[in-house]
């Protein structure tokens, strides 16, 4: 084949099919390039890598079998780069990079790619660099946006991401990838309302999905009494925080005989947890490899009645397998706070005080749910059942010595600008109080200096800051929770993980309710626990229930012997009830649909039938 017939499989995506094409025997410039490419392309890590550092020998030792021009070099050796950036080994790749772009400092593509690398090795402030010199020297090249937008948004810079990512998007308004970046990234953003919010979903999904289908193009036997078979999308069955969320939920259908669950996992990096997962489950699919066209055909021939989908619009993702409407009935649920823009997916699954609703009658003009593509279903006593860490250590008596001891680990891109007027309007209202912010993008210069720079803006100077980050494991994280008195929540986008995990380590959690799901997460879990009174109002109302909890050592050191025990027996945590609601509303919907295809098809329902010929 020549260059123009391989360029056109590669772009059809026909990765494995352009693989057997190619001379398994033969050595070539062109033939070692392409093969790097399609493995690449194909996610098969360990023959990429290994194929890719052969490669790298042959060329740093002179000792390929065939000729390279330095234009043939310097390809194959930004091909290598690229495999080692995404498979682990992305010094190597920052190594590759940094000399090619020495050679060549005036290509604004290679200060690109070391930038990708440069990210991938957790070296932002670098990349960064690289990223705004490429757009220096090719200003209307979106995926340089792109990566500098994804780089703005992790070390708590959204609103400068989400306007790159706006800017790439109207540099390729065709590209729905730009597109569903905004979706996703508008969740954190404090103007963002559910009605834009879907308004740019529905947007997206007319260019992702122009043909997006509204009916089942599927058949099941409209029996409302049969064993449902119930599968479970996600790329986080993993050591993810959906991973403690999941597991209770799995664990109490395994004793529902009226169930089977199937889990299809696009995980990436299976581990432990995907284990424990995976026994969870009846089926177990791994589709980490598979095409949406393959995981489509799996799951219609696994016959799945109910298929949830657990991603949304973050990583992973395979909202275009739920477009085709594999499954009779979809629905959204845990991963994704909004949203999906699908109309195939019917349903999404959340409480009435995550997503309340204002008026009796769904859809209407005065209600909330007519923002969402999908059918409010609300669980009656919250949509989450929480499993603790097992390794979480023992809630430690305070020894702030008198220093009321704030703090938050919510990643860096919640902390918005409403959040930090928020915290600092606390801090002004408990002096010589201390703000304790941990996560691990503070390791970059550049997150640490936004975070400094926007208190002392707000009249709080550093040395009331306590910023920290590792990689400590989980055990240690979750005992810095006993370096806090009280927890300060993010907003607009609430912690969810990071709330529970402060609860169950006994610290209160005060957090400011506002008109989205986003920001109504932490209230739903403090209702539960009958802590409601700590969902506030208005950012004064936030620094005033602050210095009111402040001020009552008692009551702060009851809820730090009580929350463990409370939480135990509530509803956040009763798998069993949880469960049983779960099935009962897949049952509740499943029936609606088999009254609903019978009537479509002018059929009685089974039982009806059953019982005439009686």
């Amino acid at each position: 084949m020549n260059r123009s017939q391989i360029e056109k499989l590669f772009n059809s995506r026909q990765y494995s099919e352009l693989l057997t094409e190619l001379d398994p025997d033969g050595s070539s410039h062109l033939n070692d390039t392409i093969k790097l490419r399609c493995l690449r392309a194909l996610g098969d890590r360990e023959p990429a890598v290994e194929n890719a550092a052969r490669l790298l020998s042959d060329l740093n030792s002179n000792s390929t079998p065939y000729k390279l021009s330095d234009l043939e070099r310097g390809e194959q050796l930004r091909f290598i780069a690229l495999v080692f950036s995404e498979f682990g080994k992305a010094k190597d790749a920052c190594d590759i990079m940094q000399q090619l772009c020495k050679k060549e400092s005036s290509t604004p593509a290679l200060h690109r790619e070391y930038a990708y690398a440069l990210s991938n090795d957790d070296q932002f402030d670098k990349a960064e660099e690289q990223l705004i010199a490429a757009i220096a020297g090719e200003p209307n090249n979106a995926n340089s946006h792109t990566q500098l937008a994804r780089i703005y948004c992790r070390t708590g810079r959204v609103q400068l991401g989400y306007n790159s990512y706006t800017r790439a998007a109207t540099l390729e308004p065709e590209n729905p990838t730009y597109l569903q970046r905004l979706v996703y990234w508008s969740n954190y953003l404090e103007r963002t309302t559910q009605r834009s919010n879907y308004q740019l979903s529905q947007l997206w999904a007319s260019k992702a999905f122009p043909k997006n289908q509204a009916g089942s193009n599927t058949w099941r036997t409209a029996n409302p009494d049969k064993e449902l078979k119930v599968g479970f999308v996600s790329s986080d069955f993993s050591a993810h925080p959906v991973s403690f969320f999941i597991t209770p939920l799995l664990r109490g259908l395994a004793k529902d005989k009226s169930i089977k669950v199937a889990g299809y996992s696009n995980t990436k990096n299976p581990d432990h947890i995907t284990d424990k997962i995976q026994n969870l489950c009846d089926i177990w699919r791994d589709s980490s490899h598979k095409t949406d066209k393959e995981l489509a055909a799996q799951i219609g021939a696994d016959q799945i009645d109910i298929l949830i989908d657990l991603n949304g619009h973050t990583s992973g993702n395979r909202l275009a397998v739920f477009s085709k409407l594999v499954s009779p009935l979809q629905m959204s649920w845990l991963g994704y706070p909004s949203t999906t823009g699908l109309k195939s997916i019917g349903y999404r699954i959340t409480d009435d005080i995550a997503d309340p609703e204002d008026s009796s009658e769904q859809n209407t003009s005065n209600s909330p749910d007519r923002f969402f593509s999908e059918k409010i279903i609300r669980m009656p006593n919250g949509f989450l059942c929480y499993e603790p860490h097992e390794k979480a250590p023992k809630i430690a008596a305070s020894d702030n010595h008198g220093v009321i001891r704030f703090g938050s680990f919510n990643n860096l891109a919640k902390v918005s600008s409403r959040t930090i007027d928020a915290w600092a309007q606390t801090l002004h209202a408990v002096p010589n109080s201390t703000l304790y912010i941990k996560r691990q993008q503070l390791i970059h210069k550049n997150a640490r200096d936004h975070i400094i720079h926007e208190f002392q803006k707000r009249g709080i100077e550093e040395n009331r800051l306590i910023l920290k980050t590792s990689k400590a494991k989980i055990e240690q994280h979750l005992n810095e929770y006993n370096h806090i008195d009280i927890a300060l929540d993010t907003l607009p986008y609430n912690g969810t993980t990071t709330t529970l995990e402060a609860l169950w380590m006994g610290v209160p959690v005060i957090t400011l309710a506002g008109n989205s799901h986003v920001s109504r997460v932490s209230a739903s879990i403090l209702s539960r626990l009958n802590l409601s009174g700590l969902a506030c109002k208005s950012i004064h109302d936030f620094a005033a229930k602050a210095k009111e909890l402040s001020e009552n050592p008692k009551t702060l050191t009851e809820l730090r012997k009580a929350l463990r025990q409370t939480m135990k027996k509530s509803a956040l945590m009763n798998e069993k009830q949880f469960a049983e609601e779960f099935s009962s509303l897949l049952r509740k919907q499943w029936q609606e649909w088999c009254t609903e295809r019978n009537i479509e098809d002018g059929l009685q329902s089974p039982n009806t039938l059953l019982g005439a010929a009686k």
